[in-house]
Parts: structure tokens; C-alpha cells; sequence
């Protein structure tokens, strides 16, 4: 089923940006002498964090350049390399589990990157970055993943339009200059796995240096039918001179996974049918491609100030199809379902130049950032199937087959446009009025144009055509008692369009977000982290509607403590803790008001170690670790009508290394959801709860050379 878009001034726009992103890299190569190009020292010679700890020093996405996490004036947290390896993080659900206050949200039957953070949050809220870059991707986690950063609050003073609850941003690995090679592999106690090449290292002496990541999965789904495979290749250039340094990098996956609306809710708990059995049909399957390019170009203009140009352009191109529930007799179980469909098109694109530096004024530094950024989401759904509701399914007694692939083109709904498009001056300055105090202030100027249009022929509706501007404030203060304490608060808002009433035309004004914070943050004998957090969000402008009547009145609000805790606590022992406490309350809404927000739970805890086992060297290094993860229970819906149960899952691995085959090889053996919890992560309706992953056993083998 092609999926075609109606805007034939894209590709052009594209190309154009993308001329624009490399005029220096090619102007600075085209002057470049024929003699061979020394290395660069600071190529050689930059220091990299320990990729070998649970902890974090620095972090790039509260500032856009590499910051020391005890000088932000926000709540940062870092899923590390380490973290990532030791538990098999395959997905940005398994990275969450290290970070404090995240929860799962609806995520489109199990086919999308979906979170709630601090109480806010769906899936395709654009909360998601790729290095920086707001990702339109549906999952973001892949083999090139190199670890995962968080930043927790309103992040609309760099990244535009956002939820207040905060961003997560996943690093991808770059080229290096130090040759190595890694083959690796996994198998899967469900059937199936994956087989993954990282190779990366200088090209001779010309200063350019490669990485290449190649990746083949295909595994069964959990449940009883469907796989879940992908194929993804990852090209990336480095070339660095004296002063300047360019950075190409591409991605392209091909994958088909399962559609899965999980379980039904029946007296207000799941339906008490058999665990791994799915209410879909074997063609209940998404299928696509995605794509993803940057082009980053920084040129040192003196030791102090740095430019850089970044491009970035992803796009995700996917069929849909699913056995959709329509209507459940709670007493026989008997389910109705729709044929339903739909093919989309879904594309980012981004052109920033930014400034960072510092400068010194009467005495004091000043670490500065200024920025000009122009961004264009555009996502669009194609055909759009929906069938009628057909009965003789029983969720007790599956038999399937009954229900035929979507066929049913519905004219209203195909064809849907939604663009937001925007350009951007910002600026964030950490001042260091001493050696304690820092002050930390900026701002945003966003204009932005948004562009709603649906169906075709007579069915063709405009609903919103609107351009607005917004100023986005943000102030902070650092309090550095010592290198191992900082205090620290903030004042910042967020921003959110509200697409226009499909029935009355009548544009809705911006959704508006405020947020207080208050932290501590400890460094403690360089050897681990903690941060302590308390914060207090409202959000205004929210869309309800009243006997048919829709209207911006909504608020609705979450205030909460927030604790995480990393690194090594002794010789031996490493540890990774957190705890949350979310209380969320719809503020102001004629049917909800005084209920708390769907998925978000009130408490979350989680506490993982990991022991370094004292053997002969000649044994090779063991390591074990294991943890669990607490989840409160959570409102299945805002109006409170039914609630999911806590529960809690525990996952443990043991790893072996040693020099047999090359510089590292490494054996290892996880195993998630010890225990075999049955649990239900997350809510998209009473007729659409997420079923959890029951216990899996993976065998992984690498060997780096």
C-alpha cells in the first residue's frame, strides 16, 4: 500500500538545508593543502568519560555541549554505556528502568516509544531526541546506541515545543580514531536473535575516521504468534583538522514487528484469560522503514568559542494494521473487532548554528550559548482503513481467522496533514558570579505556524491554519558548597499547539506549562552520584470538552520528590537506585477534575547491584548483578473508572571476560522478569491494556578485536 505525501517542495527544502549544513565542511576541505593532514591533538588526545561506570560526570543535553552535572541548574540523569551492556538494554523501556519517575504510556500497541515523566507524556509527544535532534521515529533505541540522557522539567528553552515533564535524548556512537571491531551476537529462550558488526577507526593519516554498524534481528514475539525482526545498517564519517570537525551520519532499519492491544479490563481489573494469548489476527502487524541523517560541522574559532552547524532530517514510513476491540460482553467475554488500518509518513527536519563559548565581564565568567534553530514536523497518515465492528471472537476461547485484513478505506479520515514548522533565537547563560554561585538565565523566542488538513474530496476539511509566537523564560541557581555538594532551583516554562476543533474550525490557544524545582546533587569520593529533587509543574490550555463543546480551560497539575542514586559504593560493588513520588491532579475539568492522570504512578522505586567477583586473573573477570523495579499502581483512564496494580520485576545476568579470541571477549547471561511477574505497564483504554514481558532468558556472545 504506497503512502503518498502531497508536499512537493520537500525534497527540495531538504537538499537545501542539507547544501547549507555542509557549505563549511566542503569550503575548509577545498582549501585543505594535498599533503597529508596531521591528526588533530584534541582528537587524539580528548578525554572520555569511564565507559566502564554506572556513574556520570558530564552530560550535553541541558546545554548543548559537554557541562559538568553538579553545575546544571536541572535535574539530569544518564543511562551509561555500562548500564546499557551489563543489562541488555534493547529498548527505551529497558532504559527507563534506571531512571527515576518514568512510566510507560500508551504506546500504540506496542509499536511506539511511549513515556509519562513527571505525570506528562504520550507517545509521539516529540519528547524524543536523537543527538539532540527531535525524533518522529516510533523506537529509538537500536544497536547504535551508545548510552541515554534525561532532562527532567520543562526543556522547551532549547528544544521548542515539549510536554513540561521533560525530554530524553539517546547518544549515538561516533567514529573513533582508535581502530576496533566488535562481532557479536544474542539468542533468545522465545526462539530467535540477532547478530550485530561494529567496526570503527582512522583511515590512514587523511583525518578521516569510520564507524559502520550492521544489525540483523529476528526473533519470536512472546505471546502466542508473531515475530518481531529488523535490519538496520549505520554508516558515519568523521573528518577533523585543526580547527574544524565534521561529523555525517546515517541510518537505515527496516522492521516488522507485532501489533498488540494486549488485554481487556473486566469489574475493573484485567480479563482473567489465558496470559500469552493474543486478541489479534497473525496480520496485526506494523511494517516499514525508517531513516535518519545528521550533519554536524563545529569549527574552533579561537579557545574559548566554538561554532556549530547541525543538520538533521529523519523519517519513518510504516503500514498499520490491527484487529481493533470495538465491544466486550463482560459476562461471556465475548469481543468485537474492527478491520482497522492506516499508512503514514512521518518526517523531522532541523537546521541549528549555534555559539558556545565563555566570556569574562568584570571579573566573572560567563558560559554562554546562542542559537538560531529552524525545525518542520510534518506527519501524515494515507489510507486510513476502518472496518465494522464483526462479533464470533472469545477472549476465553480464542479462535482466529474470523476477521479478515483491513479493506475498508474511510475517506473522512485519510489523508491527514498535521505540520508544525518553527524558527527560533534562544540563549542560556551560566554566569559564575564565584566560585559557589552560578546563575543561570535564558530564553526563547519561538515563532511557530501549524497546518491541520484532513480527508479528500467533499470530505476535505482545513481545521487548523494558525501562527503564533511565544517567549519561553528560564532561571536558575547553582549553590557549589564544595566540589561534592551543589544546591540548586529553577524557574521554566513550556510550550505545547493545540490543534484547532475538527467540527468548529475554532483555534485553541498553546498549551502553557510552569514548573518550580528544588535538588541537591552530591558527588562523593569520585566514586558515586546522588540527586534529590523536588518539583511542582501546572499545565493550562488543556482542550476539554462539555455536553459536545470543546474549550482550552483544562489545567491540570503534578508536584513530587525525585531521588537517584549511581556508581561504585565499594571495591567491588556497584549500585543503581531510585525512588519517585508523583502526585498528579486534574485541576480543572468539568467531568475529571480532582482525579489523578492516566499511567502515571504514585510511587516508583527501583534498586539494581552488581558484584565483581574476586577470581584468578587467569579465570577471566565475572561479574553478577541483579535488581528489581517497583511500579505503584496507576489510573487506568483520567476519569479514574479503573486502575492497573502495582507490581514488581526483577532481572539479573552474569557476564565472563577475558582475552581468549581477542582484546575482549565476553560471554553473558541475562535474564529478565525473574520471576514471571504478570503485570500490566500501561493503559490506552479500558479495551487496551499492555500486557508485560514474561521471563526471558538471553544468551549474548562478543568478541572485540
Amino acid at each position: 500500500m504506497p503512502c503518498t505525501r502531497p508536499f512537493s517542495t520537500q525534497p527540495r527544502w531538504r537538499f537545501t538545508l542539507l547544501a547549507l549544513a555542509l557549505m563549511p565542511a566542503a569550503s575548509s576541505l577545498a582549501a585543505a593543502p594535498a599533503t597529508p593532514l596531521e591528526l588533530p591533538s584534541q582528537a587524539i588526545t580528548a578525554t572520555r568519560e569511564d565507559d566502564s561506570s554506572y556513574r556520570a560526570k558530564t552530560a550535553s543535553t541541558a546545554s548543548k555541549s559537554a557541562v559538568p552535572i553538579m553545575q546544571e541548574a536541572q535535574a539530569v540523569q544518564v543511562v551509561t554505556e555500562q548500564v546499557i551492556e551489563d543489562y541488555q538494554v534493547q529498548s527505551l523501556d529497558d532504559a527507563m528502568k534506571f531512571v527515576s519517575g518514568m512510566t510507560q504510556s500508551n504506546t500504540l500497541a506496542g509499536t511506539q516509544d511511549g513515556f509519562v515523566k513527571r505525570g506528562f507524556g504520550s507517545n509521539a509527544d516529540g519528547s524524543i531526541l536523537r543527538d539532540g535532534i527531535r525524533s518522529s521515529l516510533s523506537r529509538n533505541v537500536s544497536a547504535t546506541t551508545e548510552r541515554v540522557e534525561v532532562l527532567k522539567g520543562p526543556a522547551s528553552l532549547l528544544y521548542g515545543a515539549l510536554e513540561p515533564g521533560g525530554l530524553i535524548n539517546v547518544i549515538s556512537k561516533q567514529p573513533e580514531y582508535q581502530r576496533r571491531s566488535q562481532i557479536s551476537g544474542e539468542t533468545s529462550s522465545e526462539g530467535g536473535g540477532n547478530l550485530m558488526l561494529d567496526t570503527t577507526g582512522p583511515l590512514g593519516d587523511s583525518g578521516f575516521a569510520y564507524r559502520l554498524i550492521a544489525e540483523r534481528q529476528h526473533q519470536d514475539y512472546w505471546r502466542n504468534f508473531g515475530t518481531d525482526s529488523h535490519t538496520l545498517v549505520a554508516p558515519s564519517l568523521s573528518w577533523s583538522g585543526d580547527d574544524l570537525r565534521i561529523t555525517l551520519a546515517y541510518e537505515h532499519k527496516e522492521y516488522s514487528t507485532p501489533v498488540d492491544r494486549g488485554t481487556v479490563i473486566i469489574n475493573g481489573k484485567p480479563a482473567n484469560s489465558e496470559y500469552n494469548a493474543r486478541f489479534n489476527e497473525r496480520w496485526a502487524k506494523a511494517e516499514g522503514t525508517s531513516e535518519l541523517f545528521t550533519a554536524k560541522a563545529e569549527y574552533q574559532l579561537n579557545p574559548d568559542w566554538l561554532s556549530r552547524l547541525t543538520y538533521g532530517w529523519n523519517n519513518e514510513r510504516y503500514d498499520y494494521a490491527e484487529a481493533r476491540p470495538a465491544a466486550l460482553d463482560a459476562t461471556t467475554g465475548a469481543l468485537s473487532r474492527r478491520s482497522d488500518g492506516s499508512e503514514h509518513d512521518n518526517q523531522t527536519q532541523y537546521l541549528a548554528w549555534d555559539w558556545i563559548g565563555s566570556a569574562s565581564l568584570f571579573g566573572q565568567r560567563h558560559d554562554l550559548l546562542l542559537g538560531a534553530d529552524t525545525e518542520r514536523v510534518d506527519n501524515f497518515r494515507g489510507d486510513t482503513y476502518r472496518g465494522p465492528a464483526v462479533g464470533g471472537f472469545n477472549i476465553y476461547q480464542p479462535v482466529y481467522g474470523g476477521l479478515g485484513e483491513p479493506s475498508v478505506i474511510s475517506n473522512v479520515q485519510s489523508d491527514r496533514s498535521d505540520d508544525l514548522h518553527s524558527s527560533s533565537l534562544y540563549v542560556k547563560d551560566n554566569w559564575h558570579l564565584n566560585e559557589q554561585w552560578i546563575l543561570v538565565a535564558g530564553g526563547r523566542y519561538q515563532h511557530f505556524e501549524q497546518l491541520v488538513e484532513q480527508g479528500r474530496g467533499d470530505n476535505y476539511v482545513k481545521t487548523t491554519d494558525r501562527q503564533d509566537n511565544s517567549f519561553l523564560p528560564f532561571a536558575g541557581l547553582v549553590y557549589q558548597l564544595n566540589q561534592q555538594v551543589s544546591l540548586y532551583g529553577n524557574y521554566s516554562r513550556s510550550f505545547v499547539p493545540n490543534a484547532s476543533d475538527t467540527d468548529s474550525g475554532q483555534a485553541f490557544d498553546p498549551e502553557q506549562g510552569r514548573s518550580y524545582e528544588l535538588g541537591i546533587k552530591l558527588d562523593l569520593s569520585n566514586a558515586i552520584t546522588a540527586s534529590a529533587a523536588l518539583f511542582d509543574i501546572e499545565k493550562e490550555n488543556v482542550v476539554v470538552e462539555t455536553n459536545g463543546i470543546k474549550q482550552a480551560a483544562g489545567k491540570v497539575g503534578s508536584r513530587g520528590v525525585e531521588v537517584d542514586v549511581s556508581g561504585r559504593i565499594a571495591e567491588r560493588w556497584e549500585l543503581l537506585g531510585t525512588y519517585a513520588y508523583t502526585d498528579t491532579e486534574i485541576l480543572d475539568d468539568p467531568a475529571n477534575q480532582g482525579n489523578e492522570l492516566v499511567n502515571a504512578a504514585q510511587n516508583i522505586a527501583s534498586l539494581y547491584l552488581t558484584h565483581h567477583l574476586a577470581l584468578p586473573s587467569g579465570a577471566g573477570q565475572w561479574r553478577v548483578g541483579g535488581g528489581a523495579r517497583y511500579v505503584g499502581e496507576r489510573a487506568g483512564d483520567n476519569a479514574n473508572s479503573f486502575w492497573l496494580d502495582s507490581y514488581t520485576v526483577t532481572d539479573a545476568f552474569i557476564s565472563w571476560e577475558s582475552q581468549l579470541l581477542g582484546d575482549k571477549t565476553r560471554l553473558q547471561l541475562n535474564a529478565r522478569n525473574l520471576f514471571n511477574q504478570e503485570y500490566y505497564p500501561s493503559s490506552g483504554g479500558n479495551l487496551r491494556v499492555a500486557a508485560g514481558e514474561p521471563r526471558e532468558l538471553r544468551l549474548s556472545a562478543s568478541v572485540e578485536f
